[in-house]
């Protein structure tokens, strides 16, 4: 307590600064969130850790647009709308400081830009290249337009001819060198033909340019799959030390390490919706589970806390990674968290129970082999045995001379081993 301890004084006044920003976010939420993300604007994992909180009061962050946007973040409404954030231009890689004031103070002064070729003719600066135009069809900025981003990136080079075009004809004062060809001076920028872009693309450009998923989160779809399976990154450090925990999100980073022993481990990092978390994978669980460690894979990892106080990380105990086929399957190996903090299940059972099952009846039966192994609670642990490959799930049941004979009844061409 000495090293960290306030008198009374002190803790008043944070009491009181404590309660002015819990007025604030209670009712102007917008309002608070927005200037707390203006204040973090620098730190990307802060970022990304409010952006969650925004989607769980189900405040809407938006991607950058060059007709809304002002330097930093900034609240931004309708009239009968709720208002929602939307991202700042400043927060683009490649896209600099000074071009994000010209776009904005031209924007302020003339009013919003009606189309692509309205903003490369009024937005006179030198930064304004091709660098920064594909940054800005990355990002989002520049999707008021209505023209998809896979097709502004596939037109990068017509983009820039046009903008060239007009630099030329304003610093000369007079026709362009091309007037008279298929390409004139007021002439549209020729789009070409592309395949829409993915949400998986788009993800991908925000997170290289913003630091940070904004239209969604890689993890979002498997989500409603794991409903009551999985705790979120920011809800692992309210657990009880050296605690079983389940979490998903997409990695994005990795780090091998050699031991003395000259086995190899792996340092990874996970993020989802709520933010970003530690994963510490030992050698054992590394060789069981390396082909998973990829940075950008989705994946659903089981493991502990550590027992020291403040150490927010997770020893992975087993690794699963997450594709839209495998979803249904990896949910029904998972223990619901109520009955997971209510059994502690160990690691190391001495029994064992090994179904052996096609993938077919598995996925056809799942929801009633779930159902059945969650009514037969027990010391033996559950694999699933699906031609070569071992499935460890989470499940603990009661076996019995009857218990193959009644999960048969569900199931017919199935196996059992008792271990």
């Amino acid at each position: 307590f000495a090293a960290y301890g306030f008198n009374k004084a002190h803790a008043a006044s944070y009491g009181i600064v404590a309660y002015q920003t819990s007025y604030m976010k209670a009712h102007y939420p917008v309002q608070y969130m927005t200037a707390v993300l203006q204040a973090e604007s620098g730190d990307a994992e802060k970022v990304s850790a409010i952006v969650g909180e925004c989607r769980r009061l189900e405040i809407d962050v938006l991607p950058p647009d060059v007709n809304e946007s002002f330097k930093s973040f900034a609240m931004v409404s309708k009239p009968g709308e709720k208002g929602r954030i939307r991202f700042g231009l400043s927060g683009i890689k490649n896209v600099g400081e000074h071009i994000c004031e010209v776009i904005y103070r031209e924007r302020k002064e003339n009013g919003s830009y009606k189309s692509l070729e309205d903003l490369i003719d009024r937005v006179e600066d030198k930064d304004l290249n091709k660098k920064s135009i594909e940054s800005l069809a990355q990002s989002g900025a520049l999707d008021c337009f209505g023209i998809d981003r896979a097709v502004l990136m596939a037109s990068s080079e017509n983009i820039l001819l046009y903008l060239r075009q007009g630099r030329e004809n304003k610093n000369t004062n007079q026709d362009s060198l091309f007037a008279g060809t298929s390409i004139d001076v007021d002439s549209k920028i020729t789009l070409q033909s592309a395949e829409p872009a993915t949400m998986e693309q788009k993800l991908a450009w925000e997170k290289n340019l913003l630091s940070i998923y904004v239209s969604s989160h890689p993890f979002a779809y498997y989500e409603k799959f794991l409903e009551n399976k999985v705790i979120t990154v920011a809800e692992v450090e309210t657990m009880d030390r050296d605690s079983w925990v389940v979490v998903g999100g997409v990695i994005d980073s990795l780090k091998k390490m050699i031991t003395k022993k000259g086995k190899t481990m792996m340092f990874a990092s996970v993020q989802d919706m709520s933010g970003r978390i530690e994963l510490l994978i030992f050698p054992k669980t590394y060789e069981e589970t390396k082909n998973s460690w990829v940075e950008g894979n989705v994946v659903c990892v089981v493991g502990k806390t550590p027992k020291e106080e403040g150490d927010n990380k997770i020893f992975v105990e087993k690794a699963y990674v997450l594709t839209k086929q495998n979803i249904a399957e990896v949910s029904a190996y998972l223990v619901p968290i109520s009955r997971a903090k209510e059994e502690k299940i160990s690691t190391k059972p001495d029994k064992y129970v090994i179904i052996n099952i096609s993938k077919n009846d598995l996925t056809e039966n799942l929801d009633k082999i779930k159902s059945f192994l969650q009514e037969n609670k027990g010391e033996y642990l559950v694999y699933f045995q699906i031609g070569t490959e071992k499935m460890k799930t989470n499940f603990m049941v009661d076996y019995s001379e009857n218990f193959e004979e009644e999960l048969k009844k569900i199931v017919e061409n199935i196996s059992l081993e008792v271990k």
